[in-house]
């Protein structure tokens, strides 16, 4: 589990939730961080967040042959999206983590071999990396916190704010 691996931006929630928490530009910058094309295409707009900013992202395409599997499992997976399981299956064959903020994507991904991030995951990879500060990282947490579209628990930004503190003491 690293931040250095491929990843997958798989809905627009991790990417509101980055740029809600000021952190965005410093994801998309990483060398290893991807979004699906027909995501990009279809799904981003002004209220995910700077579009120029977005426009940033490296793109990974699906091939023919995934577009078929996502058509089949379509059928079979009524509770995902069509967007989740095309992304689900580009995450899969390119050996990527899957970044989402969808339980039942995450679930489904994890019970099927594919690694999964969230936000908070990546806030504390991206501080772990030295990609962001320890201050930035709180102070990211701190905006998710007070931030009215976040779906992340309360609970657990507090959990991890109380760990990024701990550690900036300790350092």
């Amino acid at each position: 589990m690293n931040i250095t691996t491929k990843i997958i931006i798989t809905d627009t929630n991790i990417i509101t939730d980055l740029n809600n928490a000021n952190i965005l530009e410093e994801f998309i910058n990483l060398d290893n961080v991807y979004i699906s094309d027909m995501i990009k295409n279809d799904e981003i707009n002004s209220k995910t967040g700077n579009i120029k900013l977005i426009n940033k992202f490296k793109v990974i395409s699906a091939t023919p042959m995934q577009l078929m599997e996502v058509s089949s499992l379509s059928i079979i997976e009524k509770k995902l999206s069509t967007y989740d399981l095309l992304n689900y299956v580009i995450a899969r064959d390119n050996h990527c983590i899957l970044a989402t903020g969808d339980n039942r994507l995450k679930n489904y991904s994890e019970s099927n071999g594919v690694e999964v991030f969230r936000t908070l995951k990546i806030i504390k990879l991206m501080k772990h990396y030295n990609i962001i500060s320890c201050r930035k990282a709180i102070d990211a947490c701190k905006l998710l916190k007070i931030c009215s579209t976040t779906r992340i628990p309360e609970v657990d930004i507090n959990t991890l704010i109380n760990e990024l503190e701990k550690d900036s003491v300790a350092v």
